[in-house]
């Protein structure tokens, strides 16, 4: 399709232009950063962009864009003038690496395009929400952006994901009913290249390390980094769960009523053998939701509780443009960073304070002052560059979805602090403060790049509730993360053969001695209070903890450091760590929200936990593959016992995604396209025109008045087609995005009153309280008001009639 083809062109120029920032700023991964132009570019130009704007120096415009597009072009211009040559040399010698790496983002950009092109519609669920956001972002000249959904007032929501789809959008020249799609696949290709280049190096990496130049040379070296960064990808962006397989079951008449009843799956019973599916997949409306239900919470009672357990492939299967969605390129490209910092110990000098002491100078000292010397001075050149990037990619999270900035800070903290510990012997305990401040300063720039932002944000959050007795069963949480357990499993088991003795008969370190106990403490609490679920996380986080403790240390002075474990270990047992705890917190806590229950939080946490698990577990597959070449006996039979095991596993979580992707295309018949209006074109054409003269006639500033309706309903589709804001819109997503219902609360009856309204003098006077530009007359108003033709023809005294077609008239202000 000639759209892909724009699309992607954009994507490559916004990528290029990026590329030597990049290279830059992930030089220690072995590809440099090269999988992450991209991201990086969409990140620098999109804050640029809003930040301009917000502060009037630049309109909403596409010559602004591509202004900004030139800012970052020069940045990158300069760095290429210093240190081009170098950056050059790489690339030529890296030419498997680019292909492998364009290859990957091509063909999940081209299959995605494809299934999106047999599945299109921007209906049901958000999405009419997330195109009324692009299309309000599109007509506001400057930013906050306008709430499409309550005129008068900005967007109360994090909304940088749209901004970006909105400058794209722009920049392609491409209409929004089809760039809505175009970023959804955006999406998925960056998620499914993003997780294929953060495997690719811990694999490259591992290949790397001291004393293995023999295997850098075969061909497990030539190939194995880009097979695993294929198996990163499969998991992250392309496995479901592993309910599919029990889908697949259901739908051919296997499997006992007593079995479906033990699994509890929110809706899944046995069919009827009439009702059976004609063929190899599941038929029945929407049987691919149940994946996202498999937790299911039920009160003292039994009652059935909502809960949420998305996992990206739904997500994209689903089509909504949400934040967690919009996040996820920049929450891989967040970890990347974090590798990128624990991998920068294997090249560099040795610490400026161990030069300045052979020099007979006096080292750096302590406080601030001194940690940023160390860290401008000691942490490689360009200390400067490095943290100011650093506070502001990282900082992107907390304004493309909040949840997920406070667990990728973390992350790349823990990630310095093992950095920061290769040069312990240097700086005594001075590293541990370091670590702290370079963890303040990032959060304070976090913070203060996108303060705008946070300054007009309200949020529903209302503090930490706690979970009580409801706990996730253990089958079901298998059914949503079995496939990654294993797979961990697998790893930590083959890490603690190997590793855990220590070396040197060295004894667990005091911090791995505290979380050896706490794990026994949790082990043995959640065993007796029968928490099957907490005691197996806790098995292996505290098991995968102790590890990570013990091997995180280093041996031999200065530059002759090594780490106990190789880095990539290191850093997959971090990830492991990280999404096991993420997803163990939601059995005893939960963020209070509008619908004080651990809904949401489940849903926020699991879906961070399935990425950082993951990767783990890309990384765990070729690491216990990779170990069968040095294994023999029945060692061998039992690590290729287990290899066939994960394959397995593997395989019934991609059941869910052939079957659920054949599904939801409708066997990919009809006639494909991009544009996610074309139904509304079919089956609301009166609507359709009626859009269609308001996006070509309404003018900037216009406000719209159209009949407020229900959350996930047909409702308020105009102003959400046409960006133009409306007095009103799904009044329960303004309660969550502010926090509270008053001045929804307050513009209901008064909308009634426009519309029901017969005194002229009454009805102008409201339509001027609220600087109503256009009154939209439709099928849905008139069912709802229950409109008589006075009613309506009362407008034609106060305004005048502009449109009318069939049962559609839009009246406009004098």
């Amino acid at each position: 399709m000639v759209a892909v083809l724009i699309w992607w062109l954009v994507l490559q120029l916004i990528g290029v232009l990026a590329l030597p920032v990049a290279l830059k700023l992930l030089r220690f991964l072995p590809d440099r950063g090269f999988g992450f132009a991209r991201p990086v570019g969409l990140l620098l130009t999109g804050y640029l962009f809003w930040l301009l704007a917000t502060f009037g120096i630049l309109q909403n415009t596409t010559p602004s864009i591509v202004l900004v597009l030139l800012l970052v072009g020069g940045l990158s211009a300069y760095l290429w003038k210093r240190e081009g040559r170098e950056m050059l040399a790489f690339l030529r010698g890296e030419t498997r690496m680019i292909i492998a790496t364009e290859l990957v983002f091509l063909v999940a950009l081209a299959g995605f395009s494809f299934f999106r092109a047999y599945n299109p519609e921007i209906a049901w669920t958000e999405k009419p929400m997330e195109f009324g956001f692009i299309n309000a972002i599109l007509r506001s000249r400057t930013f906050p952006p306008s709430d499409q959904w309550l005129s008068g007032y900005a967007i109360s929501y994090y909304y940088f994901g749209y901004v970006i789809a909105a400058m794209l959008t722009r920049l392609s020249g491409l209409p929004s009913d089809i760039t809505f799609n175009l970023t959804l696949v955006t999406l998925f290709a960056l998620t499914a290249s993003g997780a294929f280049s953060l495997i690719y190096n811990l694999v490259r990496a591992y290949l790397q390390r001291p004393g293995q130049s023999a295997e850098q040379g075969s061909w497990l070296g030539r190939w194995a980094a880009p097979w695993a960064g294929l198996v990163g990808a499969v998991l992250v962006a392309l496995m479901g769960n592993l309910e599919g397989v029990f889908e697949l079951m259901r739908a051919r008449g296997l499997g006992s009523e007593a079995l479906f009843r033990w699994l509890d799956v929110k809706n899944l019973q046995p069919l009827q053998t009439d009702a059976l599916s004609a063929t190899w997949y599941p038929t029945d409306t929407w049987w691919w939701w149940r994946a996202s239900r498999v937790i299911h919470d039920r009160d003292v009672l039994g009652n059935s509780m909502e809960v949420i357990d998305e996992f990206p492939f739904f997500s994209f299967l689903l089509g909504d443009v949400h934040p967690h969605v919009l996040a996820l390129p920049f929450v891989l490209l967040a970890v990347a960073l974090a590798l990128n910092v624990a991998l920068s110990w294997r090249q560099r000098p040795p610490v400026q304070a161990a030069e300045d002491k052979d020099a007979g100078e006096t080292p750096a000292k302590g406080g601030l002052w001194g940690a940023w010397q160390r860290f401008a001075g000691d942490l490689w050149a360009g200390g400067t560059f490095d943290l100011v990037l650093w506070g502001l990619l990282l900082g992107s999270l907390g304004f493309l979805n909040t949840w997920d900035y406070p667990i990728y800070l973390a992350i790349f903290v823990a990630a310095y602090a093992f950095r920061r510990q290769a040069d312990y012997r240097q700086l005594g305990w001075a590293w541990l403060g370091d670590v702290v401040l370079v963890g303040v300063l990032l959060l304070a720039l976090g913070v203060a790049f996108y303060f705008p932002f946070y300054l007009g944000f309200r949020s529903q959050a209302g503090g930490i509730g706690f979970v009580g007795d409801i706990k996730t069963r253990w089958h079901q949480y298998l059914l949503m993360f079995g496939a990654f357990v294993f797979c961990m499993a697998g790893l930590l088991t083959a890490l603690w053969l190997r590793y855990g003795r220590g070396v040197d008969g060295r004894r667990l370190s005091p911090a791995s001695q505290v979380a050896a106990l706490l794990t026994v403490a949790v082990m043995g609490l959640a065993v007796a209070q029968g928490w099957w679920t907490t005691a197996l996380i806790a098995l292996l986080a505290g098991g995968a903890g102790v590890l990570l403790l013990s091997a995180a240390r280093f041996t031999g002075e200065g530059a002759e450091a090594q780490p106990i474990m190789s880095t990539s270990s290191l850093f997959a047992l971090l990830l492991m760590v990280a999404g096991l705890l993420l997803t163990g917190s939601v059995e005893f806590i939960f963020l209070r929200d509008t619908f004080n229950t651990r809904m949401n939080t489940v849903f926020k946490f699991y879906y961070q936990g399935w990425v950082l698990m993951g990767l783990a577990s890309a990384y765990g597959l070729f690491y216990v593959i990779h170990r069968l070449r040095s294994v023999k006996g029945v060692g061998r039979v039992g690590l290729a016992a287990w290899s066939v095991a994960a394959v397995l596993l593997v395989g019934g979580g991609l059941s869910y995604t052939a079957a659920a992707t054949v599904s939801k295309a409708n066997g990919f018949q009809g006639e494909p396209t991009l544009d996610g209006t074309r139904h509304v074109a079919q089956s609301r054409q009166a609507d359709y025109e009626a859009i269609q003269w308001l996006r070509e006639n309404a003018g900037p500033g216009a406000v719209l008045l159209e009949a407020p309706g229900g959350s996930y309903t047909e409702y308020n589709w105009v102003s959400a087609h046409t960006g133009i804001p409306t007095v009103l819109g799904w009044g329960g997503h303004e309660l969550q995005w502010r926090g509270n219902y008053d001045e929804p609360g307050k513009r209901e009856p008064d909308i009634a009153a426009i519309y029901q309204g017969t005194d002229p003098a009454s009805v102008r006077e409201l339509l001027e309280k609220y600087d109503i530009d256009y009154v939209y007359v439709g099928q849905l108003e008139r069912n709802k008001y229950h409109l008589s033709q006075p009613m309506i023809d009362k407008f034609d005294r106060v305004m005048r009639r502009v449109f009318e077609n069939g049962s559609v008239v839009i009246f406009r202000a004098f």
